[in-house]
């Protein structure tokens, strides 16, 4: 999308001073007039500046040369827009002449250039009061709201243009790129689809009407839109990418890894399509592929939070946890208010059976979020083998409270209301944890070597000691796959308590 040039209606020339023009003076400036309307604005700004010369009261000439100054000089050797030059005309167009809407307009469109969006701002709010009706002012001031990041002020604005005319096809792709940068997906679509009935091969219009749908779950109508886009624009990367994305989500691997190739076809630097198919690997089992491929990413944006994840993920599954350290180390520098790599990071802390430095990350996870489950049931894992019973009652009850299902915890506050005498308490829990498994309400579907551990003990004291013994077998299996080296020590010490060995 090309966005519309700030335009000013030059002819909106509020309070000019009154003089008398002298006729020659009035001469030059329409042959500057002339050239500039043919383009070639070195010539015309020739012309203004011999004007002024006559009359340094003249401001049209000013207002004149400002606007050529801002413009590409036809021919000229230097070739280059000249925004301080167009900044001293229109300030002194302002001095002689304060209330100059097409002054205070020139300034906005110049500081626009230069990146001085606050001042664009104040200049064109004065341009606004002083013509209220000028549509074309209302469009500067949403372009440069859009630079501030104001969307709702972009919003306002093209809801006065859209009124007065609907058919504003700026004004309509402006409106719905606010919707769509403050998550209004369903009027952000609304207006796409007002702004394709107006263009109907933009598209960036699909692109965007595409992601819309993504985020409101509804993919076939995302796809349907991503390749009509890459339809209009085969050879842009980011479309298949995207487009990729989408393919994965609905199940189509081959499709999404098609889409990813050729995105990394027409940019080899496009690190998240490294990442893309590092998923698509990682989820078929290929985990030195997949390796391969979030290696690259890192390397091509070593600020790819994505890509770490799945590389620690990966040597977690390999069993490399040294590595998988690493990264959730380098994902806490990118960001210290990454709960998840707190997360990470302490679950192999744990494995490493480095309990201290376990409860210093689940405790930095709580100080931003007292609400995390993970971080409570694993404080309440460490506590209870550290010996501090109420205090892991409490974090695994913070646990349930904020996640009734996890039936992990349920099993180990069980536990701990048996080691305490409080067998009502302890059956409670124990009965509580097995309901919810048996109707299928468990969230842990996959449990890890703690749940299976506390799950195992807790059908022992349940008197079921053949299964028990099943499980608490399952747990020292996958603490071994884990490498949890001091947890697996843990259950067959408590496999041999029971004479299961």
């Amino acid at each position: 999308m090309s966005y519309p040039q700030i335009k000013l209606t030059s002819a909106q020339t509020l309070n000019l001073p009154k003089h008398q023009v002298n006729t020659q003076v009035q001469k030059l400036y329409q042959q500057g007039n002339d050239f500039a309307f043919r383009g070639d604005h070195d010539r015309a700004i020739d012309y203004y500046t011999q004007a002024i010369a006559l009359d340094p009261s003249f401001v049209l000439a000013y207002c004149a040369r400002g606007g050529s100054s801002m413009l590409l000089q036809k021919g000229s050797a230097k070739n280059v827009k000249d925004y301080r030059q167009a900044e001293h005309d229109y300030t002194i167009a302002l001095k002689i002449s304060p209330a100059l809407v097409v002054a205070d307009g020139g300034l906005a469109q110049v500081y626009y250039e230069l990146g001085q969006y606050s001042a664009a701002l104040v200049s064109c709010n004065r341009a606004i009061q002083g013509d209220s009706e000028n549509l074309d002012l209302y469009h500067c001031r949403a372009l440069i709201n859009q630079k501030l990041g104001d969307a709702q002020g972009i919003l306002s604005d093209c809801k006065f243009i859209l009124e007065r005319q609907p058919s504003d096809i700026s004004a309509r792709w402006l409106n719905a790129r606010a919707h769509f940068q403050i998550g209004n997906y369903q009027l952000a679509i609304f207006n796409f689809n007002q702004y394709i009935n107006l263009d109907s091969d933009d598209f960036y219009a699909y692109y965007y009407r595409g992601i819309c749908s993504e985020r409101l779950g509804n993919l076939p109508q995302a796809l349907v839109d991503l390749q009509r886009a890459i339809d209009l624009k085969d050879n842009l990367a980011v479309l298949h990418r995207r487009c990729g994305r989408i393919r994965q989500q609905l199940g189509d691997f081959t499709g999404a890894m098609a889409d990813y190739d050729r995105a990394i076809s027409l940019d080899p630097l496009m690190a998240q399509a490294y990442a893309n198919r590092a998923d698509i690997y990682i989820s078929r089992g290929d985990y030195s592929r997949a390796l391969i491929e979030c290696n690259q990413a890192i390397h091509l944006n070593p600020q790819l939070v994505n890509a770490h994840y799945q590389r620690g993920v990966i040597n977690i599954e390999v069993g490399n946890l040294h590595a998988a350290l690493a990264d959730y180390h380098r994902l806490i520098q990118i960001d210290a208010q990454d709960l998840n790599a707190y997360i990470q990071r302490s679950w192999i802390y744990f494995r490493y059976g480095e309990y201290a430095a376990v409860m210093s990350d689940c405790e930095q996870v709580l100080a931003i979020d007292r609400n995390s489950v993970p971080a409570n049931y694993l404080l309440g894992v460490v506590q209870s083998l550290s010996g501090s019973k109420q205090e892991a009652i409490f974090s695994f009850t913070k646990a349930i409270d904020y996640q009734p299902s996890f039936i992990c915890a349920l099993y180990h506050r069980g536990l701990l209301q048996h080691d305490l005498k409080n067998e009502s308490k302890a059956v409670h829990d124990f009965n509580l944890a097995q309901e919810i498994q048996n109707q299928g309400l468990d969230c842990t579907t996959k449990r890890d070597e703690t749940g299976l551990y506390a799950e195992g003990l807790a059908l022992y004291h349940l008197g079921q000691a053949d299964t028990a013994r099943v499980i608490l077998q399952q747990a020292a299996l996958v603490a071994q796959k884990l490498k949890s080296t001091v947890f697996h020590q843990q259950i067959v010490f408590t496999l041999e308590a029971l004479g299961m060995n």
